[in-house]
């Protein structure tokens, strides 16, 4: 299968936002079922409309204001079992939403730029012990090390990350 440029770029950025609008939906309606159908008809639209979408512009406000239109729609059809909410507390949520999803992205590219500033050791603890889910006892069964040492060692690596991730933010250094 071929996949078109246009197929590719949406496709790379609904991936990058998928979370933060399902979470922004699910607040707004409370109930699954109707937040992944919303989910599916906001996506519909995004992708019937793509066209319109200006690259280099924030494609998670547009992702975010079209889910906020299908939601509010939603909303008012089923204002009879629904109490509705003023709307301006629904656009406050809505840039609550966006700026938590663009904060989000950021941490996470910060967070990149700072693993790849520990040494290849405390990477490889890293990434056993958070991208691999391997306990700590059986880390330190591995290596050979007491387990409070290793306790104590990525402590002070999650420290460190922290600290850089905070400053890689208040620098933008990414």
């Amino acid at each position: 299968m071929i996949v078109d440029s246009k197929s590719s770029k949406f496709f790379g950025l609904y991936n990058g936002i998928h979370g933060s609008l399902m979470s922004y939906i699910m607040m707004m309606v409370h109930n699954l079922t109707a937040a992944e159908d919303l989910l599916q008809e906001t996506a519909t639209i995004m992708w019937e409309n793509f066209d319109q979408f200006q690259e280099g512009t924030n494609f998670t406000a547009w992702a975010m204001t079209i889910a906020r239109n299908k939601t509010l729609e939603y909303l008012r059809e089923n204002r009879k079992t629904k109490k509705l909410l003023h709307h301006e507390f629904y656009n406050r949520l809505s840039h609550v939403a966006e700026t938590s999803a663009q904060d989000y992205g950021l941490r996470v590219k910060a967070l990149n730029h700072c693993l790849e500033k520990l040494d290849a050791k405390d990477k490889k603890l890293i990434s056993l012990r958070y991208r691999d889910n391997v306990s700590v006892k059986d880390i330190a069964l591995k290596v050979g090390r007491p387990t409070s040492t290793l306790y104590f060692r990525i402590s002070h690596i999650m420290n460190m990350l922290n600290l850089c991730i905070s400053r890689s933010l208040s620098n933008q250094d990414l």
